[in-house]
């Protein structure tokens, strides 16, 4: 799971991401579902700090005996392997509170409360699917005020005149594209998958053909072999970059 908010806890960028003070960052968050998928196919939106609408306190089930839960049920024997993160994640998606996807759902929520500061409480997660069917999404983003790399958009002064000294050409967030390729060289990156932070987001193994995919610069792309992080490549300022495996 992960914020949308942006941190920036020791303002090392050029905007100002402080959304409590001067700067601007992500206030709301609208994810579209754009496929359906049914009970038991995994795919929701996890809130993991968030249980069921409704649920009474005696009713919550804590991630130990909603893995237990989870294996007794067989769903995901033979697909997900014990004690991975994606098991633990499915046993979450099922206990806490979790969104399913459907093509005429929305969900909206908050990255910001009132006065600015982060809340924690939009930690959220992609679940794993457990089926064959597709999972399709799109995100928009609100800001609270102007983004980084427009024109008015709020800057740490004391970095934008450290760049200036350094003859540094201005930092912005502007979209980067980058291209994930496996060379097919190394065999434990024969069923390699990439994840954006904690997100899924393709398959990136021997079989697979290469990822292109648009991000902005500090973005962090992980990859991941049976689980575990293996390789993580960070956006840097380049328009085009590729990064191999």
């Amino acid at each position: 799971p992960h914020l949308d908010w942006i941190d920036d806890p020791r303002k090392k960028e050029e905007h100002n991401f402080d959304s409590a003070g001067i700067g601007s960052n992500r206030f709301a968050t609208i994810l579209l579902y754009m496929s359906d998928l049914e009970a038991g196919d995994g795919g929701e939106t996890l809130f993991s700090h968030g249980w069921p609408a409704g649920q009474a306190e005696e009713d919550h089930v804590q991630l130990d005996d909603a893995i237990d839960a989870l294996r007794a049920s067989g769903d995901v024997e033979g697909i997900l392997k014990r004690d991975s993160w994606e098991e633990k994640m499915v046993a979450n998606c099922r206990s806490r509170l979790a969104v399913r996807p459907h093509s005429s759902r929305a969900v909206l929520f908050y990255s910001q409360h009132p006065d600015g500061s982060v809340d924690q409480s939009s930690l959220h997660g992609g679940c794993p699917v457990i089926t064959d069917q597709p999972k399709w999404a799109a995100n928009l983003w609100a800001w609270n005020s102007i983004r980084g790399g427009f024109p008015g958009s709020p800057k740490n002064e004391h970095v934008v005149e450290k760049n200036r000294a350094a003859n540094k050409s201005p930092e912005n967030d502007q979209q980067k594209h980058a291209t994930f390729i496996n060379d097919k060289s190394d065999e434990s990156m024969r069923h390699a998958q990439l994840f954006f932070q904690d997100t899924f987001w393709g398959n990136y193994g021997f079989d697979d053909p290469p990822l292109g995919i648009n991000t902005f610069k500090g973005h962090k792309w992980h990859v991941r072999v049976d689980g575990e992080v293996i390789k993580s490549f960070t956006i840097g300022r380049d328009k085009k970059q590729e990064f191999h495996i």
